[in-house]
């Protein structure tokens, strides 16, 4: 198998050796070829329209890169700005032969910027930038290192946000070579370095009319065709900002109907480039919790007028009749799941009764007391932040490196008390010996369940002694845990 794929990899690289580039088109208000056309190993596209003042740290940027200039080529794509960035761009074409600088009527929205730019270059590689972003000094040549030794067709360099801006930092942990398809499905966002080849050969391109995700369609479309996918996280490569005028794309007003169009065509890419039809099922769920269920986060959905309400459960309830199948819900966690169940059933009330029961549903647990028995039975007692409201709560003992929780109904105190406490039978806690058992609390608020959260214990609850077998302790996160080795 090895030695197989080996084969297939250095064929890869012949055929891609002894093809001819392709001449660089030029077109209306296009400044022509940049002096690095024939010899670059990466062409950088930037889609622009009225980005400054933000432009020119991005063209900065770009300048002070510390590969050989003969070895990239900046294309910037002026959408018909009405500010200063076309002057500012053909500025600095002027002093960086480098850059090429091609002008259009306003296109409306980034894709066809985009593939004007895929179209303009002859590079091996193309490297989506957005015109307020900005690399680190030394980006451009680790990728290119990178991607051509390990023979890379789409690359993830490390982002990092600024001004706000989130990034999925759990993505850029590590360098991973070969990175798991689900798990590179959670960035859809296009500042990517992607082979040309794969986009040519599968015809990708952007939709250009005014789509939402339409960067998402691309990637979903790049990772599930390229044999290679890799994420570069040993360097800060890509500072991606949220704009303090909030003009950022993703900032603009969302439509229920057309933005989970959009997600449905990603599902539908994954669904159709997916071989493994349970594991795109699992792909699109994650799919649908990032890009639909969060709309009922309850701040999020707390903004929306009860009419904006309805026309994202109904879009949502078709989405989920067609990509959803009920088994699949037992995958999503407990509030994520019964919001599901809502949109299924198209229960606007139910969804805003949850969305006002999650602050309780996600009450975070405080050890109060810990008493270890001669018997070996131990009594709990907690308090709960935010306090008050709860149906029910639950101690949930979860033994360390997995196995079924066990759940004990938690009492409440006198009357007026926040207090909460449970008695853990000897008998049960036996049943954990020579392993560590982690404390967890679930409330039942409304009639829904929350998720189990953590017991939190402060450095003023003291701890009792090794009692038959059992000491309780606080763990380097300050939660607390049961130890029966």
């Amino acid at each position: 198998m090895i030695v197989r794929d080996r084969v297939a990899a250095l064929q890869r690289r012949l055929k891609r050796f002894s093809a001819k580039r392709k001449a660089p088109q030029v077109l209306p208000g296009d400044s022509g070829p940049s002096s690095s056309a024939e010899t670059a190993k990466v062409s950088v596209v930037i889609p622009v329209f009225n980005a400054m003042p933000y432009l020119t740290e991005m063209l900065d940027s770009l300048q002070a890169q510390e590969l050989d200039q003969a070895l990239f080529e900046v294309i910037a794509v002026d959408d018909g700005s009405t500010d200063a960035s076309g002057k500012v761009l053909d500025d600095y074409a002027r002093t960086n032969p480098h850059f090429r600088v091609i002008h259009q009527p306003n296109s409306g929205w980034p894709g066809k910027p985009r593939n004007v730019g895929i179209a303009a270059s002859a590079a091996p590689y193309v490297f989506f930038c957005d015109a307020d972003d900005r690399l680190g000094p030394d980006s451009l040549r680790r990728m290119v290192d990178y991607a051509f030794k390990h023979d890379v067709d789409v690359l993830v360099p490390k982002l990092v946000g600024i001004n706000g801006r989130r990034v999925q930092a759990s993505l850029f942990k590590v360098t991973e070579l070969d990175i798991d398809r689900r798990k590179i499905l959670g960035t859809l966002s296009p500042q990517k370095m992607i082979r040309r080849e794969l986009l040519e050969h599968h015809n990708i391109r952007f939709h250009e009319d005014k789509v939402r995700l339409e960067d998402g369609m691309v990637m979903a479309r790049c990772y599930l065709l390229a044999n290679r996918v890799s994420v570069l996280a040993d360097y800060d490569y890509y500072f991606i900002r949220t704009r303090d005028d909030g003009l950022n794309i993703s900032s603009e007003r969302t439509v229920a109907e057309g933005y989970t169009w959009s997600v449905g065509e990603i599902a539908r890419i994954i669904k159709e480039n997916e071989k493994d039809q349970d594991r795109a099922d699992l792909m699109v769920l994650d799919l649908y919790r990032r890009k639909c269920l969060r709309t009922y986060d309850p701040e999020r959905f707390g903004r929306l007028g009860r009419s904006i309400r309805s026309r994202w459960v109904e879009a949502h309830a078709e989405f989920v009749e067609r990509y959803i199948p009920e088994s699949l819900e037992s995958e999503l966690s407990p509030i994520f799941r019964q919001r599901s169940q809502l949109v299924r059933a198209r229960d606007v009330d139910g969804l805003e009764r949850l969305a006002g029961s999650e602050a309780l549903l996600r009450a975070i647990p405080h050890s109060s007391s810990v008493q270890i028995n001669s018997d070996g039975s131990a009594v709990l007692a907690f308090r709960m932040e935010p306090a008050g409201g709860f149906d029910e709560l639950f101690l949930a003992l979860r033994r360390r490196g997995g196995g079924k929780d066990e759940k004990l109904l938690l009492q409440s105190g006198s009357a007026g008390s926040d207090i909460y406490s449970v008695t853990v039978p000897g008998g049960l806690l036996r049943g954990y010996q020579g392993n560590i058992v982690d404390c967890f609390v679930e409330a039942s608020v409304g009639g829904f369940s929350g998720p189990p959260q953590r017991v939190l214990i402060g450095d003023d609850v003291p701890l009792p002694s090794r009692e038959n077998g059992v000491r309780a302790y606080s763990t380097i996160h300050g939660n607390l845990s049961l130890d029966l080795r």
